[in-house]
């Protein structure tokens, strides 16, 4: 949809005016300058415009540099005052990445998590904020609490094709030494355990990764196969499933080169073996199927 927007053309006070050959003043027909705006640019400004009144409201230091600010910086003050929700309008509106709200937010859930009662309690203002259903301001429910429950909210909100959401929420977290926590774990197992595999690895993770791998390989064999995205555990009817072999590799090359990590190992191994016969099993059935 399109917009017109119209702007008369008129002549400035004290101008001469203008007389035809007869000595009579001419009158020129009034010109019209016509500017096209779509709806989506009137949008926009909308959107830069009510993130300036919501920053003022919020945060006066950072409305006082709002007033020129692009789309990219306004999310940048967006998300250091803690309005996410806002953050995230603006972010969809002018089609920016959102990696930038997920990792902002998670920054501020790893410093309540570590933080002091004075930090919690100057959540609270910026966790209202946002658009969280019933925040729970009780003794029951901390303000890092909280913070966690509109992270989680996000990755369920606004899901991503590749996991990019999940993994630079779990990137961010390792970087900074924090455990990730249970629902996390459980979330990007659904979505992509490889990549989980990879991000334990590249942060020497190696309990964890030896411990998603024989989860993943029961999973393959009909255990807890719901809990890792796969229809159908492999049998002569399934169709195959991918095992990211190299990461795997990896793991067990680096679990072998230290003896504390023998027994580790050996789980590893033998599960592997485990599967390899099933699979030998499948294939032979498959052969004779047809």
């Amino acid at each position: 949809m399109y917009v017109g927007v119209f702007l008369l053309q008129y002549e400035r006070p004290g101008a001469s005016p203008k007389r035809n050959s007869d000595g009579e003043f001419s009158s020129e027909p009034v010109k019209r300058q016509v500017d096209i705006l779509e709806l989506k640019d009137l949008e926009k400004e909308y959107i830069l415009s009510r993130s300036r009144l919501t920053l003022a409201q919020h945060h006066q230091p950072s409305a006082a540099i709002a007033g020129s600010s692009s789309a990219v910086e306004m999310v940048s003050l967006l998300i250091q005052t803690g309005l996410f929700d806002s953050a995230l309008s603006v972010c969809q509106t002018f089609n920016l990445n959102l990696t930038s709200v997920f990792e902002g937010l998670t920054f501020k859930c790893i410093k309540l998590q570590f933080g002091g009662e004075e930090t919690q309690n100057e959540a609270w203002s910026w966790l209202a904020a946002n658009q969280l259903s019933s925040v729970v301001n009780t003794k029951e429910s901390s303000a890092a609490d909280e913070a966690w429950r509109l992270l989680s909210s996000y990755l369920l909100r606004y899901p991503c094709a590749n996991g990019q959401h999940h993994r630079c929420v779990i990137n961010k977290l390792l970087s900074h030494g924090v455990p990730l926590p249970d629902w996390l774990i459980k979330s990007y197992k659904g979505v992509d355990a490889a990549s989980l595999l990879r991000l334990y690895l590249n942060f020497d993770l190696l309990e964890a990764a030896a411990e998603l791998v024989l989860e993943y390989v029961d999973a393959l064999l009909g255990r807890g196969h719901q809990y890792f995205g796969i229809e159908r555990p492999l049998s002569a009817t399934s169709s195959l499933v991918w095992l990211p072999y190299t990461s795997i590799d990896q793991l067990l090359q680096t679990l072998n080169e230290t003896q504390t990590n023998s027994s580790m190992y050996n789980k590893v191994r033998d599960k592997l073996d485990d599967y390899h016969k099933l699979v030998e099993q499948t294939t032979k059935r498959r052969l004779v199927a047809h």
